[in-house]
């Protein structure tokens, strides 16, 4: 995040970005979403006003976080057309905030792997082993403090993952799971749907990383 007075990775229409001391949290918040639906690395004005405004309010970042897991599940599942963002968030952070053990545990429930995803890299296991190392052997102490640590682990583990899938059998592969509905997209649309598709076939492959499973496992925010 930018202190130059650059808007930075925050809003494509200009819209202010000023976070002051919720900025660590805006910006793992911003992360996660993009880690998580692909596309543009950057929060539209309406997502940087809505985000500014939980933060302020006292809405913690774990609520955040396990709301796009629990958003971005159910919209793949009901094939919605419009990309992930923060706006479509907004019931669910409510849900999280309130009541998080059964919005958390539903998630996880449903990690089951995506039906039809083609064979992870052989480099992943070893990857995702050191991750999980990683999250264990971080240091005692606040137990919100080291979930948003371990959930900054895991997106990055996701990120370089991603990065090292075959992306174009994987991309295909979404192609025919979402084959039925394939007339409900535009052709401008399509490479996102396909893409969110593909990140959420390699969360269910890799499902102990996500931010639902993080505050879960520090029993942080989740009874």
């Amino acid at each position: 995040m930018s202190d130059d007075g650059d808007d930075g990775p925050w809003a494509s229409d200009g819209a202010a970005a000023d976070f002051g001391p919720f900025a660590a949290d805006a910006e793992a918040a911003r992360a996660y979403l993009v880690s998580t639906r692909g596309g543009a690395p950057f929060l539209s004005g309406a997502d940087t006003r809505l985000l500014h405004g939980w933060l302020s309010s006292g809405v913690r970042l774990g609520a955040i976080v396990r709301a796009i897991d629990a958003v971005s599940r159910k919209r793949i599942a009901s094939r919605v057309r419009a990309p992930l963002s923060l706006a479509s968030c907004r019931a669910e952070v409510v849900k999280q905030s309130r009541r998080p053990s059964a919005a958390a545990r539903r998630v996880a429930q449903r990690d089951e792997f995506a039906a039809g995803a083609p064979p992870a890299p052989e480099a992943l296991d070893p990857l995702y082993a050191a991750a999980l190392a990683e999250v264990r052997a971080l240091p005692p102490g606040d137990a919100e403090a080291r979930a948003e640590r371990a959930c900054n682990i895991g997106r990055r583990f996701y990120d370089e993952a991603f990065d090292l899938l075959d992306r174009e059998a994987w991309l295909a592969a979404a192609g025919e799971a979402l084959a039925d509905n394939r007339e409900l997209y535009a052709d401008t649309e399509w490479g996102a749907i396909c893409e969110a598709w593909a990140r959420d076939a390699l969360r269910r492959r890799y499902p102990a990383l996500t931010a639902t499973r993080i505050w879960e496992e520090f029993a942080c925010g989740v009874d």
